[in-house]
């Protein structure tokens, strides 16, 4: 049955089950760019350290990646858990 041919409770209960359903999703497209804006900003943070920096820190120039997409998920982790 369509939304527009419900009227009354039955309507506001699809309403409302489809605006649950957009704000999970849109909450989760938020969360992707913010993980990839973290991964981005670590990449390059990382990426202007030089190879005596970084083996300073226990990585080679081969961890940099790694370590990105890492803390890309971490920050979307974090976004969707406040």
């Amino acid at each position: 049955m369509h939304a527009a041919a419900l009227s009354g409770p039955a309507r506001s209960r699809t309403t409302t089950a489809a605006n649950n359903t957009n704000h999970g999703l849109l909450l989760r497209v938020r969360a992707y760019f913010a993980g990839r804006r973290v991964e981005r900003r670590t990449l390059e943070e990382l990426g202007m350290t030089t190879n005596r920096e970084l083996a300073d820190l226990g990585l080679s120039r081969y961890d940099v990646p790694r370590i990105a997409a890492l803390a890309g998920r971490q920050a979307a982790e974090k976004f969707l858990s406040a």
